[in-house]
């Protein structure tokens, strides 16, 4: 073997940095939907040139989180109501097949850590953290597809996790009365099924929830177009 050594590589480069800062505002819906992407006032606000900012969104492209429109610049995704029902259906769909495999490979430490999600869920709804709530949502379900162990799966569980996440972020700040009665709710009765292996209950419930969540999101996407129009015309 050659006595010639690797240096080591740092962990965090600034594209990484300005990638996560940069993904963290758009799922939050620190950038709304449609939001121009101004390359020259992020780079100033960051302190960096353009080019890594460029490199990032270039990224963001990929996960579907932005649009580029040529001589116009880049956006955050914008959603119509088809988008929401394609993003939920497929979401469910991949989850049911999730539940098929990775309930006969859950355990009592995997029901315990599902538990302690949803306990970490109701203490975000306590205290009105929303974001967090939403990360949580997604964990649980990520772990559910982890379980899996289907490779193929998990990577087009991922390929549509963003999208999914901001439209429920939107959901949560847009009409936080769906919060409290939802969530953990939900989780809770996923969570039984799996406890005693019932498969089918928990398709169903997915299947269920998935179409309710959807119709929600549809709905949040229709108050913001009237609350637009009606500045609009203010």
């Amino acid at each position: 073997m050659s006595d010639f050594a690797f240096t080591q590589i740092e962990q965090r480069t600034i594209e990484g940095e300005i990638n996560g800062r940069l993904r963290k505002a758009i799922l939050s819906g620190q950038f709304s939907p449609g939001a121009y992407l101004n390359e020259s006032e992020i780079s100033k606000q960051m302190a960096v040139s353009r080019i890594p900012i460029r490199e990032a969104i270039k990224k963001l492209e990929q996960e579907g989180l932005v649009v580029r429109h040529p001589n116009k610049g880049v956006f955050v995704v914008s959603f119509s109501e088809q988008d929401v029902r394609e993003v939920f259906s497929l979401r469910s769909n991949l989850e049911s097949m999730a539940f098929e495999w990775a309930i006969p490979n859950i355990n009592e430490q995997d029901l315990q850590k599902l538990r302690a999600l949803i306990k970490n869920q109701k203490e975000a709804i306590a205290n009105d953290d929303y974001s967090e709530l939403a990360r949580l949502d997604m964990r649980f379900h990520e772990y559910i597809c982890i379980k899996a162990n289907h490779s193929r799966l998990l990577k087009a569980w991922y390929e549509q996790h963003s999208q999914s996440q901001i439209l429920i972020n939107l959901r949560f700040k847009h009409i936080p009365e769906y919060t409290p009665e939802t969530v953990a709710r939900d989780h809770n009765e996923i969570l039984s099924a799996i406890e005693v292996k019932d498969i089918n209950k928990a398709i169903e419930l997915t299947l269920k929830i998935s179409k309710r969540v959807s119709q929600e999101c549809i709905d949040t996407i229709r108050k913001l177009e009237t609350e637009s129009s009606s500045q609009g015309g203010a």
